[in-house]
């Protein structure tokens, strides 16, 4: 499937912050998270990831056929003393799930950003767990290496590294 990555300008901080309220409302079922008053999550602070390419984050659209379809927000941080780029927050629409769209997303953001990668599972979102353990492997030949978390701040989850 043919697609495009587009960075998200302050213009459309709006359009990102409203697709971010659709994959929170996948994760209600998987924390205790609750809408606000306003009728919102506001639960991920996604708009500090637009315009923050000096700070190290980075947040795309991804476009099918010129139509949104889901996001990608990345940032840079430090793994086990070394810097490394982090999928924060990975979003594909539903409608083009299954198909292909997503591993090549994330293949291509992993070419984009050359070096040492970190991506985060919760333990209770399996589909995502089984969705990267099969693109990390196959992106990197299966050489890339899983942890367990169990972090103070009650973070239960996967964490797989690896260099693209």
């Amino acid at each position: 499937m043919s697609f495009e990555l587009e960075t998200v300008k302050a213009e459309q901080k709006e359009a990102l912050l409203n697709m971010s309220e659709f994959y929170i409302y996948h994760f209600s079922e998987l924390k205790d998270i609750d809408l606000k008053e306003n009728g919102r999550w506001d639960f991920m602070p996604v708009l500090d990831f637009v315009d923050a390419e000096a700070e190290g984050r980075y947040a795309y659209f991804v476009r099918v056929e010129g139509k949104l379809a889901g996001f990608v927000l990345l940032d840079k941080i430090e793994d086990e003393g070394a810097p490394a780029m982090r999928i924060e927050e990975f979003f594909i629409m539903a409608k083009y799930r299954r198909n292909g769209l997503g591993q090549a997303v994330a293949n291509q953001v992993f070419s984009q950003f050359p070096g040492r990668w970190v991506v985060y599972e919760f333990h209770k979102n399996t589909s995502a767990i089984a969705f990267w353990r099969r693109v990390i492997s196959e992106y990197t030949n299966g050489n890339y290496a899983e942890t367990p978390v169990d972090e103070p701040n009650g973070y239960v989850g996967f964490i797989q590294r690896f260099t693209a």
